[in-house]
């Protein structure tokens, strides 16, 4: 059985105020394309509440790093009271979701994820051996390398929606 490290537990970005729920997804999926990720989405749900919608979306993309090591993310996306509401930008009305955003990141580095070394007892004693003693610089270097993803991941999120902050709400649409 392969072994699963947790190397970033629950990376926590909390946002309130104007955003674009579609420009969000897609800045997810074309960041995660440019690294190299695959990606299965296991929830991708939105309720109508009486206060707008509640939205849960949750992603697990990975990457091959080499035939033995795989990084994978959790990426969670909760979504409260979004409505819609009128903007205006550089003298244009736009349409934009309003709510709170509360985004988890977490990054794991699995080792052994085609099952190579669980053959036998002597072959799984032989893995770890190699994992606690022989190849620990590299182990440590792919688990920078999970911390790093992970956090470029938030920055370029808390990016997007800090982008939106300049936008004013319409009490009345300008002629």
């Amino acid at each position: 059985m392969s072994e699963i490290k947790i190397i970033v537990d629950h990376l926590r970005m909390d946002f309130k105020g104007m955003f674009n729920a579609n420009d969000l997804f897609r800045a997810i999926d074309s960041w995660l394309f440019e690294k190299g990720f695959e990606k299965r989405t296991n929830k991708n749900f939105e309720y109508d509440t009486a206060s707008g919608k509640f939205m849960e979306w949750e992603s697990y993309p990975w990457k091959k790093v080499t035939d033995y090591y795989r990084q994978m993310m959790k990426i969670r996306i909760l979504i409260y009271d979004m409505v819609k509401k009128d903007v205006v930008h550089e003298g244009k009305k736009e349409r934009l979701d309003h709510g709170r955003v509360i985004i988890y990141l977490d990054g794991y580095l699995e080792l052994d994820y085609e099952h190579r070394w669980d053959g036998n007892a002597f072959l799984q004693a032989v893995r770890t051996l190699f994992d606690k003693w022989l190849y620990v610089h590299y182990t440590e270097s792919f688990e920078k390398m999970v911390t790093r993803d992970c956090h470029m991941l938030n920055d370029h999120l808390e990016k997007l929606l800090n982008l939106k902050r300049h936008w004013r709400l319409v009490e009345s649409v300008p002629a």
